[in-house]
């Protein structure tokens, strides 16, 4: 006959190798750690603040945005002098920031063994797009006269033809390959990062969508000559209607004075004090709804590297020292958007990783002040069925999780020898619940230990 144990003298769980979602903080609105299996990041959800799954877009790689693991390097070379005893000539960003608490993963350009080249392959791919959603909760913070802060973590991929990523607050997707010219469906948004004029790619200044097109600081190159070799200086109104490919710095709309020091935009940082590619730039900026004279939005920006010190005292010296790094000095083309139907974050440009992105309502916030550390993986719910008539003895194990990663479930009857009971248990998403059929394993002394790794 058989014995009905109680379940608590049946089944223990037992933690293993795990790194999950840190819990909701009061002013933390988005975190997004990219915390995911090393593969592709389409269909990938599950972060802080956000609602459904990944949608990405690279013009050379038909799988898009990839994952790479935190701590790795992804065999990116950056020229033809790679050295595969000490790694010279690779891309050196690994997902670690010296002043900037770091966890999960980064994405963006796949590296070249994950598209079936060796590693230090000197090759990039294209053009990257990629959103997710926003939770509606984060959409109905956006109120008018409040604040609201963003920062990622940014860094060229590749050394040709790369731009500086473009990150977007907004209510429609760019157009897939369009290095952030324009968005679909006549959208707007509101954000900082690089592009869409070639000359400014690798440049970093405030920005905002409009009806689906680019706005940016006025000023900049005006074509009044109409060719891509002329042009007045301080003459553009900031609306971007295309991507100019001229040869020198008059193309239209460029901000980047041809070779003066800038005044209007902050430079893009790729390589790290010792020479290596891969410099990360942490890229912060702060909006205030309808808060300009005009009642208009106010969007401003600041870059750090991994040698400054973050503080909102260094990010208003920035824009002291460059004030058209916010629009609340721009004297036209302000930002006056509808926040309340942004319920994507968007990026686009070319060749990049990106990492680390936070909004939040405060400026400790987006540094990771109030980033809590992960929960613990563990088993947090056992349900132990008896056998029944014909059906038979069952366990149902539930634990934390992430979308599509995959877990090994063991068993033991001693906590020393352990053996595989399902080598394939998919994670659901947030938490994953499986039901296995025990009636084949002997417990010693009437016990059973189940255990979940990662």
């Amino acid at each position: 006959m058989q014995r009905d144990t109680p379940l608590k003298s049946l089944v223990v769980g037992i933690l293993s190798l795990g790194a999950f979602l840190p819990a909701v903080q009061a002013e933390l609105l988005v975190y997004e750690p990219f915390d995911y299996p090393d593969g592709a990041l389409n269909g990938q959800s599950g972060a802080l603040g956000t609602t459904g799954a990944w949608e990405t877009f690279d013009t050379g790689f038909g799988n898009g945005w990839w994952v790479h693991p935190e701590g790795t390097l992804t065999g990116i070379a950056v020229d033809a002098t790679f050295d595969p005893v000490t790694n010279a000539g690779l891309n050196v960003f690994d997902g670690t920031v010296e002043n900037l608490p770091t966890s999960g993963g980064f994405a963006g350009m796949a590296g070249p063994e994950d598209r079936g080249q060796t590693f230090g392959t000197d090759s990039g791919t294209g053009n990257l797009d990629a959103s997710i959603g926003l939770d509606p909760s984060v959409t109905a913070s956006f109120l008018s006269g409040t604040t609201t802060w963003f920062s990622f973590v940014s860094v060229h991929a590749w050394d040709r033809n790369q731009g500086a990523p473009q990150f977007m607050i907004c209510s429609e997707p760019t157009l897939g390959g369009g290095r952030g010219l324009t968005m679909s469906a006549s959208g707007n948004g509101i954000g900082a990062g690089g592009g869409p004029p070639r000359f400014n790619l690798q440049d970093l200044y405030p920005q905002f969508f409009r009806d689906g097109v680019n706005n940016h600081t006025p000023g900049g190159y005006q074509n009044d000559t109409g060719t891509n070799n002329a042009g007045t200086f301080g003459m553009h109104d900031g609306v971007q209607l295309s991507f100019g490919s001229g040869n020198d710095g008059t193309t239209s709309g460029t901000l980047d004075e041809n070779g003066q020091p800038r005044t209007q935009t902050m430079p893009w940082v790729a390589r790290n004090p010792d020479g290596n590619w891969g410099a990360a730039n942490i890229i912060i900026g702060k909006i205030e709804w309808d808060a300009d004279e005009g009642g208009e939005d106010i969007i401003s920006m600041a870059a750090f590297l991994e040698s400054d010190t973050l503080d909102e005292a260094a990010f208003d010296a920035q824009i002291g020292a460059l004030p058209a790094l916010s629009s609340r000095n721009w004297e036209s083309n302000k930002p006056d958007l509808d926040q309340s139907q942004f319920d994507l974050i968007n990026f686009s440009s070319l060749k990049f990783f990106v990492d680390e992105i936070r909004i939040g309502t405060d400026f400790g916030d987006v540094i990771g002040g109030n980033v809590p550390p992960p929960p613990p993986f563990v088993i947090t719910d056992f349900v132990y069925t008896p056998a029944q008539g014909e059906d038979p003895r069952t366990v149902s194990l539930t634990w934390n999780s992430r979308l599509n990663t995959n877990y090994l479930v063991y068993y033991s009857t001693d906590l020393i020898s352990w053996v595989e009971l399902d080598d394939s248990a998919t994670g659901d998403g947030p938490t994953t619940n499986r039901i296995y059929d025990i009636s084949s394993l002997d417990a010693t002394n009437g016990a059973l230990y189940f255990r979940v790794e990662k």
